[in-house]
């Protein structure tokens, strides 16, 4: 194993972080794929109640990511946050089968993207120090595969659980592969070795101009970037049957699969800011296509689109940060661009569900609009 890893130019501690991200998306995806669909069928919520906690679970998550990176940055560690941040998440999704009011949901919802909050960036800044500068973008690629491989199987899981067992008797279903998650990272990732090292003679965080740059344009990506869920109820509109709806997911997540380690070969090739302005692209069409379409081929069309921008714009976005800041800093920085990515989530589905209860293609309107303003801050970047 050590020596195909080597020769792949990856480390043992990538691919299994990857194999943590794959059982906990596993169990993470079984719950979005249906969650939208028990909200509406079984709680009785409409689209914006929906947009509501989508977009507060993830604002909370995105906070705590900054905080968790820089607590990481300063303590010199990072596997223990990640077990606590991985094992929040893991531990509390079962408890959806046991909702009755769309409250429950959203403090459920909202514990499980804590967790995620608490994990996210000292994870990514363990993927980046256990990388080659010129392999950055394919581990962050085989990360990103492995996690969405996850997220393939968890809808496809999904659609016959729903079957079996109902929406309740699915979400308990969830605490296997996430128990799964928790025991593969306690006994198999260590702590990187270079961090004790940097912590000695790191200085004090700043943010120079290029990457400030770059949060701007991430900002705009993430107020344009609508949930989902929206484009389930869009489906669900066109004429997709309720019990189909899972398996459409499932099409996102294996589109966003197979692009992922292409993402970020082309990204170590050509350059991330060129790959990342081509996956906004691709979220630009997607949005298009779903918005003007009224039959269900072009609701297919769009739904690929979107899962192809999903692999190159998460792979891309976090393997250009390392060369916007310095070593020392990476876990800050990567807690200052997750929370920007995500606390803008609630206003952006807030937004999008006042929009979309008006009229389902205003809401896509609206996040075109912004997605092409953060591609074209994308140029500007590197001057």
């Amino acid at each position: 194993m050590p020596k195909v890893l080597e020769r792949i130019g990856i480390s043992s501690t990538i691919l299994f972080l990857g194999i943590v991200s794959f059982f906990t998306d596993i169990s993470t995806e079984i719950v979005l794929a249906i969650l939208p669909l028990f909200l509406v069928y079984q709680i009785g919520v409409t689209a914006d109640i929906i947009g509501i906690i989508e977009g507060a679970a993830e604002s909370i998550s995105s906070i705590l990511k900054s905080i968790s990176g820089y607590i990481s940055d300063k303590i010199g560690r990072r596997k223990k946050i990640v077990v606590i941040g991985y094992g929040i998440s893991n531990i509390v999704k079962p408890f959806l089968g046991i909702s009755y009011d769309w409250l429950h949901v959203l403090i459920i919802r909202i514990t499980d993207r804590i967790g995620k909050g608490i994990r996210t960036s000292p994870r990514d800044a363990i993927i980046a120090e256990s990388s080659a500068e010129n392999k950055i973008g394919r581990a962050f690629g085989i990360h990103r595969t492995l996690d969405q491989l996850g997220a393939v199987i968890g809808p496809l899981l999904a659609f016959p659980l729903l079957a079996i067992l109902g929406y309740r008797g699915t979400f308990f279903f969830t605490a296997i592969p996430g128990i799964i998650a928790i025991l593969i990272l306690i006994i198999f990732i260590k702590e990187p070795k270079t961090i004790t090292k940097t912590i000695a003679k790191k200085e004090k965080f700043h943010l120079n101009k290029k990457f400030i740059k770059y949060l701007f344009s991430v900002a705009f990506y993430s107020i344009g970037a609508i949930s989902y869920a929206f484009i389930m109820l869009r489906a669900m509109e066109v004429g997709i049957a309720e019990e189909l709806i899972p398996l459409l997911y499932a099409i996102i997540q294996i589109f966003h699969v197979i692009t992922g380690i292409p993402a970020g070969e082309l990204s170590d090739r050509i350059g991330r800011r060129k790959t990342l302005q081509l996956g906004y692209l691709f979220l630009l069409i997607s949005f298009m296509i779903i918005a003007f379409t009224n039959n269900i081929p072009g609701i297919l069309l769009g739904v690929i689109m979107f899962g192809l921008h999903q692999g190159i714009v998460e792979t891309s976005q976090r393997a250009l940060i390392p060369s916007l800041i310095s070593n020392e800093h990476k876990a800050t920085a990567y807690g200052i661009y997750n929370m920007i990515l995500g606390i803008l989530t609630l206003p952006t589905n807030i937004i999008a569900g006042i929009l979309f209860t008006m009229r389902s293609s205003y809401a896509f309107y609206y996040g075109m609009s912004f997605v092409a303003i953060a591609t074209i801050l994308l140029q500007f970047i590197e001057k």
